[in-house]
């Protein structure tokens, strides 16, 4: 299993800074957390980090709306053959991967192609901007971006904690959003329920923990038919390009092979989940 709060990996530089990395928002983030020592932090507002196991996300996700018949399950590996082992349908990946020196340039050259408006979708998504305070709960916010946003393949009821945040919230900015779930109280106490379950196989990190040497994604098939990728500490969500219910996994792996693990070839410390229906029983 792999957690957010990781060590670096080598060949990566330790804790690099976002003025190292061209200012991008991931690194800045990192340097915030890392000099905020536990007399800066409010445990009020800081949420605890999710390990990747895909039992503590889906024990997250069924705390804020997730159907009994949907879970997260390991993707084994992203070779045809391991594809085919993970159920269908998918409605969505959660990506964990390796902040190294390879993956913030990939970053750097991805964020001028966004500013230029290649790659930004077309479609309204729930964008939310992972804010600072957040601490090293960017596995939450994938999660939240990976259910928020497949809300026409999963069927949630519409009390449930995740679809009011999203109602509530709609029409705001993406910084807006991310202040508002800070101190959602109806999703942050799953939250950190979950960080803290019996399905967890490390032990839970404080939420003055060391920084993030991982960093989590969501990706999701949106209603029009595309691959689009959800970070909070980008400038907006990725359009990855055209799929289908029947192509969205192998689709979506190809996005994680071009534009992280290529980033980066010889590094491990890659994790991949997929949010799948359960077959019936009988």
């Amino acid at each position: 299993r792999f957690r957010s709060d990781l060590p670096p990996l080598p060949p990566a530089p330790p804790h690099p800074s976002a003025m190292d990395s061209g200012g991008d928002s991931l690194a800045a983030v990192n340097d915030h957390i890392r000099r905020s020592g536990p007399e800066a932090k409010d445990e009020s507002r800081a949420w605890l980090p999710l390990e990747s196991n895909p039992d503590v996300l889906t024990a997250f996700a069924r705390r804020v709306g997730l159907p009994e018949d949907w879970e997260f399950v390991d993707v084994l590996g992203l070779d045809e053959e391991l594809l085919q082992l993970v159920p269908q349908p998918v409605g969505a990946l959660i990506l964990l991967f390796p902040c190294t020196a390879g993956i913030y340039a990939a970053r750097r050259q991805q964020d001028a192609a966004l500013q230029s408006g290649l790659k930004a979708p077309k479609e309204d998504l729930f964008f939310v901007r992972q804010v600072p305070d957040f601490g090293n709960a960017c596995g939450t916010i994938a999660c939240l971006h990976a259910l928020s946003n497949s809300r026409h393949i999963v069927e949630m009821a519409g009390d449930a904690p995740l679809q009011s945040f999203v109602h509530s919230h709609w029409e705001e900015a993406p910084e807006a959003r991310g202040r508002a779930l800070l101190t959602a109280e109806r999703l942050k106490a799953p939250s950190d329920d979950a960080a803290e379950d019996r399905s967890a196989q490390t032990a839970c990190p404080s939420r003055d923990g060391p920084p993030l040497d991982h960093h989590f994604v969501a990706f999701v098939r949106t209603p029009a038919g595309r691959v689009v990728e959800l970070d909070g500490t980008k400038r907006c969500p990725v359009d990855h390009g055209a799929t289908t219910g029947a192509t969205f996994l192998a689709d979506a792996v190809a996005a994680v092979k071009a534009d992280f693990v290529a980033a980066d070839p010889g590094v491990n410390g890659f994790a991949l989940m997929a949010l799948t229906r359960r077959a019936a029983a009988g």
